[in-house]
């Protein structure tokens, strides 16, 4: 197996640094993957995509090892990999953990995957309109698309007959309640967001795949910002978070949210910590929460902006990269890095894709229309009978701090020197974590600190998973929030008027200069 393991790395994965080093991490997942009977195309590209991932965790430690080899001995590059595999282990516990760990979480991910569809295929067919006549299997799977939780990540399972789905590995049970709520506001609206089909399970669920398709005609384009509009002020509505540039889909005249676990959230107590600085908040009950549009004064991103911003097609970064890897002469250098900023979030016309600027009315209009429509019917959205009633008892995920500034602490972990020792690791990332908890009067939330050390020693961005009815934090009976998702709903409800929707128009505005 391991011969086998090489002579792909000499071929495809050549680019992969380091890639000599983890034979003996991959050689089981491979001989379980076999069991499978995948096609040796699938095999091979979850094998490439497993050696991506360890490589890029790798790749500070084994670059430092590689310096020490060659100050310290005299070899090739064939020397190095061999003494390394001997020493990576006793030397290095810590990465040989977080190795073994990656792996072990990625082929449990991808059997979860292959074994829900087996069991789940007759829900799936009538869900998603299958042709049973046909013996419909696995032909491809995209396993890494969102932030993972214990090796599990959102995916894009692409069926024989061509259908393709989306695998969460998350409850998405919110997602028929935010079905529900834009089919009534379609009907006021007498317009057609595009709501996506489901199957939701206690612990994961399959989504319809939303393609991204361009427009056809300038008056899609108006179309498609009215209809951005209306999402904008239904995310307000809703309290939405998180509704950045990869969890928006420009599918031809229809903009599409498709991540729904933070489509409704709590608002935290005005006397509770902050582990964020205030520079960095967006105005409470605004426009601006969901991050569809960012304006530069609330300290986000603007790069982020689910619904884009005119010019911003890419990003120059100063990254470490690896340079003439898998060779003697591989060393880490600093090198500008173009990062495209337009995904899938922007719609394109006969290959260019068009911003919102140029269609500033529309989309006024349709957040106006919507924002009326919340008003005229205040009382209904209130009532037994509202749609709104389906957000209840529903589990979301709330993170506590941005995911970036986790991401950043997780990468700043990868450091040699903290790979040599666990007690280090541990005292480091601690070090890191803590710093925000000490102040005075912050032992109530010292329980938060150890949610998130113990997700991140794990190797997870942290998040917590309540219900939209809590104003607390899993078990910790502390009261955290000051309205839980429904009441935050109902506040904004209240607070809806003709002052407040001029300030939205204003921000929305800024966002479009």
């Amino acid at each position: 197996m391991e011969n086998e393991t090489l002579q792909i790395t000499e071929t495809a994965l050549d680019k992969i640094p380091f890639v000599d080093i983890f034979p003996s991490y991959t050689e089981s997942f491979l001989s379980e993957v076999k069991k499978m009977n995948v096609s040796i195309t699938l095999m091979d590209k979850f094998h490439v995509t497993l050696l991506q991932q360890l490589s890029s965790i790798a790749e500070v430690t084994l670059q430092e090892e590689l310096d020490f080899f060659k100050k310290n001995q005299s070899g090739d590059y064939e020397q190095f990999v061999g003494n390394t595999r001997l020493i990576l282990e006793e030397k290095y516990p810590v990465l040989d953990l977080i190795l073994k760990r990656t792996t072990t979480n990625y082929l449990l991910h991808i059997r979860n995957i292959f074994s829900n569809f087996s069991k789940d295929f007759n829900c799936i067919a009538e869900t998603f309109s299958l042709n049973t006549h046909k013996n419909i299997t696995i032909e491809d799977i995209d396993a890494d698309l969102g932030d993972g939780h214990s090796g599990e990540s959102t995916a894009l399972v692409t069926l024989s007959g061509g259908t393709k789905l989306i695998y969460k590995p998350r409850n998405i049970e919110i997602t028929n309640a935010y079905n529900r709520f834009i089919s009534w506001l379609n009907s006021k609206l007498n317009t057609d967001l595009k709501t996506l089909k489901y199957i939701a399970f206690e612990h994961y669920g399959w989504l319809e795949f939303a393609a991204y398709e361009p427009v056809h005609s300038s008056g899609e384009l108006k179309e498609y910002y009215y209809k951005a509009g209306i999402l904008l002020a239904a995310a307000f509505l809703l309290g939405s978070k998180d509704c950045h540039y990869e969890n928006i889909i420009a599918c031809g005249r229809n903009p599409i949210i498709i991540d729904h676990e933070t489509i409704v959230q709590p608002v935290l107590s005005d006397l509770s910590l902050r582990t964020w600085d205030e520079q960095h908040k967006a105005p409470l009950f605004s426009v601006l929460e969901s991050m569809l549009i960012v304006n530069k004064d609330t300290g986000s991103p603007v790069e982020y902006a689910g619904f884009g911003n005119n010019g911003s097609l890419e990003v120059m970064n100063l990254e470490k990269q690896i340079i003439s890897p898998n060779s003697i002469d591989c060393k880490r250098d600093t090198r500008f890095i173009f990062r495209k900023l337009i995904k899938n979030n922007v719609p394109v016309y006969y290959d260019n894709p068009v911003f919102a600027n140029d269609y500033k009315n529309y989309f006024i209009k349709g957040f106006s229309a919507a924002y009326d429509t919340f008003i005229m019917y205040r009382e209904e959205l209130n009532s037994l009978y509202s749609p709104l009633k389906s957000f209840e008892n529903k589990k979301i995920r709330y993170v506590w701090r941005p995911t970036f500034v986790y991401f950043r602490i997780l990468q700043y972990m990868r450091g040699a020197s903290f790979m040599k020792s666990f007690e280090t690791y541990s005292s480091k990332l601690y070090a890191l974590m803590s710093k925000a908890y000490q102040k005075e009067g912050t032992e109530n939330y010292h329980f938060i600190l150890d949610h998130e050390m113990k997700q991140m020693l794990n190797g997870d961005i942290p998040f917590f998973m309540l219900n939209s009815l809590d104003c607390h934090l899993e078990e910790n009976s502390f009261r955290i929030f000051k309205y839980n998702s429904l009441e935050n709903i109902q506040q904004r409800l209240k607070l809806l008027s003709t002052d407040h929707k001029n300030q939205q128009i204003e921000y929305i505005s800024k966002w479009l200069q």
